[in-house]
């Protein structure tokens, strides 16, 4: 009896000895699954950046402000552009194919890049804009949800050009803070730039990264919520 019993013992531990093997395998399974998963939309998302239709474009973070900002906002943004086209006729004969989607690299002071996600104009501005504000302290939360203010982005102009071998670039824009649907503050940013044909699209992306860094980070945050009374 006692033998027999010793049996069945060892016959329960070998079942379930094989299903502790199976569940750790099923779960390496899981984690390998993910992996390749997320490591398939990178290789994607890399391969579209590549492509003649996505055009990328690198933030420069600037350094953190020596005074954090302890708001916190939403983002609204508003395309007021005479055009909503970005690139004029000639750069569009350059660039065929461009289907209107940025692929958004953001790079911190001394640090690499990190590819971000791939983005139509307008959540293209609120993403840099995101950065910029977290990157000054400020919290940004999801539209709808209660906040200090609205930060509001106008964007007046955005638009690429090619001519005489040389991509020109220009970007224009209003931000508006608001306290109770009631303006606060508000400041007004521009600025243009040239970058000489020599590398193709790449110079093309370069330029408009370059820009977009800088006319984001001229943005005075902490004088726009000083102005605000907050």
């Amino acid at each position: 009896m006692r033998q027999g019993f010793l049996l069945i013992k060892a016959s329960i531990d070998r079942v379930r000895n094989v299903r502790k093997r199976k569940g750790k395998k099923m779960i390496r399974r899981h984690v390998a699954n993910r992996w390749f998963l997320g490591g398939a939309l990178i290789i994607a998302l890399a391969a579209a950046c590549a492509s003649s239709n996505v055009l990328s474009v690198k933030y420069q973070l600037p350094p953190p402000a020596g005074e954090t900002l302890a708001r916190s906002v939403t983002i609204a943004f508003v395309d007021d552009r005479r055009t909503d086209s970005f690139l004029t006729p000639s750069a569009r004969n350059e660039l065929e194919g461009f289907a209107g989607v940025y692929a958004l690299t953001v790079t911190r002071p001394g640090g690499s890049g990190e590819l971000k996600g791939a983005y139509p104009v307008d959540a293209l501005f609120r993403e840099v804009l995101r950065y910029r504000l977290e990157n000054a302290g400020v919290k940004v939360a999801p539209s709808g949800t209660q906040a200090d203010a609205e930060l509001k982005l106008v964007l007046k102009e955005f638009q690429l050009d090619f001519g005489d071998r040389k991509w020109s670039v220009a970007v224009a824009y209003t931000a508006q803070l608001l306290k109770n649907a009631t303006m606060a503050s508000q400041q007004t940013i521009n600025g243009s730039a040239e970058r000489t044909f020599l590398m193709g699209r790449s110079d093309a992306d370069k330029v408009v990264g370059e820009l977009v860094s800088d006319t984001i980070n001229k943005l005075d945050v902490a004088l726009l919520f000083k102005q605000a009374g907050m």
